[in-house]
């Protein structure tokens, strides 16, 4: 069996609500570049990439103009080989950033090919560990009011989630405090907490701001510092008695093993788009298990509900403020504050093209 063709489109999906966070500012849609792969012996892959408004153009040009090329008359299945070859072509301009994007829709499409080829959900073919995963309500809420924030973390509580994140990072950062404290006083001491700082502070105020949140038993801050500040997050986690979470922002396995070696974080956070798909999301995840680290992720939890599921190591699974639902076929399903892959070959993520169609630029 060989690659016989790979195709892509790119979609600007307006979110069904603007979103402001502490370093994008506000935000009102998604681009999914869509990645399609054909086989000459009849199974297809669907891969994909996201980005939150820029760069999207870009993605799909990197595949189409250079990468296509090195997978077509390849053997789908030889994964990993595939993953060598497209790292090496695109080494001089990425070792990360958009060359991850690009990689990662390639690499998901070919794993679902060997799904489907096996016969196996994805979770299993990768080994399988568990069927559900715990998923926490993740808000991108900001520019809320209070009446609005606590709005938000009802409608998660009525969803069914037992725990929720919220961002922090306002100028003045009593407003931050204050936030906390009230959304602990709605939801009691039952629901776990998180925050995310969507990399606002210095290593001075987030060690300065944890322990003053640490009264509201929170549970891990996500994100305190620029990626690029390892000795500062170290800095950070050694202060606080909370988690330090860390890896929607870090692009390649090494990334994340310099912040392992430093012990600059005690919450893997992957996103198996900004990581450049699941070859190396699944080795960064053996990273983790090695150090004793619990594995979360960040967005796509279509395709990182089985991953989830394959790792001894993971917690929780993030269910997203721009999750797809509204144009997906069989959006995942929230039980008892779980999320289960589907039980179909493959990963089993299915867009509704006429919802989708829509919306495609290019």
């Amino acid at each position: 069996m060989r690659v016989r063709s790979l195709s892509t489109a790119l979609y600007r999906v307006p979110l069904q609500r603007p979103a402001e966070d502490a370093l994008h500012g506000t935000m009102d849609q998604v681009e999914l570049v869509l990645l399609r792969a054909e086989t000459d012996e009849g199974p297809t892959g669907l891969g994909y990439a996201y980005t939150i408004g820029v760069g999207g153009t870009a993605i799909k040009s990197l595949i189409d103009d250079y990468l296509a090329e090195e997978v077509v008359g390849e053997d789908p299945l030889l994964i990993e080989g595939i993953w060598e070859k497209l790292w090496k072509r695109v080494h001089w301009v990425g070792r990360g950033g958009l060359a991850s994007f690009a990689l990662a829709a390639i690499d998901i499409a070919l794993w679902d090919i060997a799904g489907k080829v096996a016969g196996l959900p994805l979770y299993k073919l990768l080994g399988g560990c568990r069927r559900e995963i715990r998923a926490y309500g993740s808000g991108v809420d900001l520019n809320l009011s209070d009446e609005e924030l606590i709005a938000q973390v009802e409608g998660f509580l009525e969803e069914g989630f037992t725990a929720v994140k919220i961002k922090v990072g306002r100028e003045d950062p009593r407003e931050d405090l204050h936030r906390v404290a009230l959304l602990r006083r709605r939801v009691g001491d039952g629901i776990e907490l998180m925050v995310d700082a969507n990399m606002r502070w210095t290593a001075a105020e987030a060690i300065r701001m944890g322990k003053a949140l640490e009264e509201f038993d929170v549970i891990w801050l996500e994100e305190p510092l620029i990626p690029d500040d390892i000795d500062g997050h170290r800095q950070v986690a050694q202060a606080l008695t909370m988690g330090v979470a860390v890896g929607e922002n870090l692009h390649t396995k090494y990334e994340f093993q310099r912040y392992l070696s430093a012990g600059a974080l005690d919450v893997v956070q992957l996103d198996v788009i900004t990581l450049g798909g699941i070859t190396e999301w699944l080795k960064v995840a053996a990273l983790a298990e090695m150090h004793n680290l619990p594995i979360t992720t960040h967005y796509a939890e279509e395709i990182q509900v089985h991953l989830l599921a394959a790792s001894p190591a993971s917690w929780f699974a993030e269910r997203h403020a721009y999750r797809l639902d509204h144009v997906l076929e069989r959006p995942l399903i929230l039980k008892d504050g779980k999320i289960a892959p589907p039980e179909v070959p493959g990963h089993g993520l299915v867009f509704d093209m006429d919802k989708l169609s829509q919306y495609r630029i290019g």
